[in-house]
């Protein structure tokens, strides 16, 4: 690592920018591609290797997304995305009975250690869920609500 900091030092600067970016941005992006991951035609690509990884993560309670799926039950609420309306049980029968993924409102990237209430968690599908977490530069995130009129927008007919 030493021999790779002195021997390629603009390399390993960009390479710390992107980790730091990412970790501010609360997803790490922007990493350079490394040599030979992909054949000269572009058709393949090598996989499979094991690596190891050392990351810090925050800590989440895993108790609370059964927690906020009783608290929909209990409130007749239908356990659907809070964006879209997709409904896991409707569309793939027992399988997705009870089935939503959890998303905190405000990242805990953003908002650091705190105590986490029901009301700051929302239900969305997988595909609802990914896009509130999609980084693009100068965005690091969005909540269901900015989603929810970013679809809107983008249903609309052009002018």
């Amino acid at each position: 690592m030493i021999d790779a900091l002195i021997n390629r030092e603009a390399e390993m600067l960009q390479a710390a920018q992107a980790i730091e970016e990412g970790i501010a941005s609360g997803e790490l992006y922007l990493i350079p591609p490394q040599p030979d991951e992909v054949d000269e035609s572009g058709t393949t690509a090598i996989e499979g290797r094991l690596l190891v990884r050392r990351a810090l993560a925050r800590e989440r309670n895993p108790r609370l997304r059964q927690l906020k799926i009783e608290q929909m039950r209990r409130q007749g609420r239908p356990l659907h995305c809070e964006v879209c309306g997709f409904d896991f049980a409707r569309t793939y029968g027992e399988l997705g009975d009870g089935y939503i993924e959890v998303h905190h409102v405000t990242p805990l990237h953003i908002s650091g250690t705190r105590e986490t209430r029901l009301d700051d968690l929302a239900c969305l599908c997988a595909n609802c869920h990914r896009m509130c977490h999609r980084s693009r530069p100068g965005e690091s995130w969005r909540t269901p609500s900015s989603l929810r009129a970013e679809m809107r927008k983008s249903a609309q007919p052009p002018r």
